[in-house]
């Protein structure tokens, strides 16, 4: 029994930002508070919820994976935001080129990506820092909604 964890998951749904992409697939970042029941100890945290399609065989699978970021890589992932994501959201290339900004956590790599006129965000899952491309999502439809990334980023202290 000693070896057992017993843990409670307080998510806060008032405060979220959610991407959605036009295949249905969704990507939520929310925060949340774990508690230790055993010890009474709590870490906020942010959860990110992500549904993507994958297609396996010709046939297409709905893949859901919950990931938690440490508050460390929350303050890193403020910091990027800030810094080289919101000053660039309306930044254009020149023909042929284009940029790409990219956050790597332990449990997820976010990039940002201009080419041209167009802007996309990416998201990849890891497994244990690993990343798996074949689980990611992307949309350049919800790149305006990066500010509410922020302020979701912004609430987890």
């Amino acid at each position: 029994m000693d070896n057992a964890d017993f843990t409670q998951v307080n998510k806060d749904w008032n405060v979220v930002a959610d991407f959605k992409s036009g295949l249905g697939e969704v990507v939520s970042f929310f925060p949340v508070e774990a508690i230790d029941l055993k010890s009474n100890k709590s870490v906020k945290s942010l959860q990110m919820d992500m549904t993507v399609l994958y297609n396996f065989g010709g046939k297409s699978y709905n893949y859901f994976k919950s990931s938690w970021i440490d508050l460390n890589e929350v303050d890193e992932f403020v910091y990027f935001i800030e810094q080289y994501v919101i000053p660039n959201l309306k930044d254009k290339t020149e023909k042929k080129q284009s940029v790409t900004y990219i956050f790597n956590s332990k449990e997820i790599t976010f990039s940002f990506y201009i080419e041209k006129n167009s802007r996309r965000i990416s998201i990849y899952l890891k497994n244990n820092g690993i990343t798996d491309n074949e689980h990611y999502f992307w949309t350049e439809s919800q790149v305006n909604k990066i500010p509410d990334l922020l302020t979701v980023l912004k609430t987890i202290k």
